[in-house]
């Protein structure tokens, strides 16, 4: 229900001037503006940050105004340029003078309105439950990306981990290759030390290897 619907369904009494009746005001019947003038739209396509309502209008199938005169050509009467410098309540009366020459009431120009304000609120019905949508899809998606970011981080942790333990292994064990090289050179050469001199002895004295990144010293 538009925002005029609304006011009339709660007791509000609308109250219209009549052409060319200075001074008496008519009321309008709480029944004027729920007349199915226009079907319920429950899917637009016109964007969600449209700023041309008259696309919104078109996909309602709002009718033409009666005679052309809507709310629109109101505010195209008020806006004149030749009524602009006029006080206010002198471009209301011009304006009521022109409803009146054209055979048109008060009423029926509210009723576009009201017409046009129905279809505004079908509009934003709509995009609400379109972006509601798609926030909860979107919503679902990055919960389900994090979780697949997660698991793809932890996998490769346990990559990171083991291929490291790997290398320090590896550099533990050469360390360890080295230590009983020299052992064994000095063993080979102690033997020997018995029988030649230091000089003629073949096996070099061991020089003790480099130390490799992160090796104990020996």
């Amino acid at each position: 229900m538009g925002k005029v619907n609304d006011l009339v369904s709660r007791g509000v009494r609308l109250l219209v001037a009549e052409p060319g009746a200075s001074g008496e005001w008519s009321e309008i019947p709480g029944d004027f503006f729920s007349a199915p003038d226009v079907n319920r739209v429950t899917r637009f396509e016109s964007p969600v940050d449209t700023e041309a309502f008259g696309e919104v209008y078109d996909e309602a199938r709002v009718p033409e105004p009666f005679r052309g005169y809507g709310i629109d050509k109101l505010v195209n009467i008020l806006e004149s340029k030749r009524l602009a410098a006029l006080p206010q309540d002198v471009r209301i009366a011009a304006v009521i003078a022109s409803l009146d020459a054209a055979g048109v009431t008060l009423p029926q120009v509210l009723k576009d309105a009201a017409i046009r304000d129905r279809a505004l609120e079908d509009f934003v019905s709509a995009k609400e439950r379109e972006v509601s949508a798609i926030q909860h899809r979107n919503e679902a998606h990055i919960a389900a990306l994090k979780e697949e970011l997660e698991a793809y981080v932890e996998s490769r942790q346990r990559e990171i981990e083991s291929l490291q333990n790997v290398a320090d292994g590896s550099g533990t064990a050469f360390g360890q290759l080295q230590l009983r090289k020299r052992q064994e050179q000095e063993r080979l050469r102690e033997i020997l030390s018995h029988f030649v001199a230091p000089e003629q002895n073949p096996i070099p004295v061991p020089r003790k290897a480099p130390r490799l990144d992160g090796e104990a010293e020996a």
